[in-house]
């Protein structure tokens, strides 16, 4: 399953925020496109793209990354 870095804590910097209403894009760890999920109207919160990487873990099974846009938000790798 992909696992997303877009959880702010305390004192880290917001991934999230400056690409919010972007799609959602899960590729393949050699770059192919997997997936592309619309943003919502609101944009995204780090619950709905939780929800959606949980959605589709059949097809990351083999290794992805997850993209908002051109700005890379998470990995099975890490």
């Amino acid at each position: 399953m992909l696992n997303l870095v877009t959880d702010r804590r305390e004192g880290e910097s917001d991934v999230l925020s400056p690409v919010m209403h972007a799609a959602f894009e899960i590729r393949s760890l050699a770059g192919e496109m997997l997936k592309t999920v619309a943003a919502p109207p609101l944009g995204w919160t780090h619950a709905q793209l939780a929800a959606v990487a949980v959605e589709n873990e059949s097809i990351t099974r083999d290794g992805a990354d997850g993209y908002l846009g051109c700005e890379w938000v998470g990995s099975t790798e890490i």
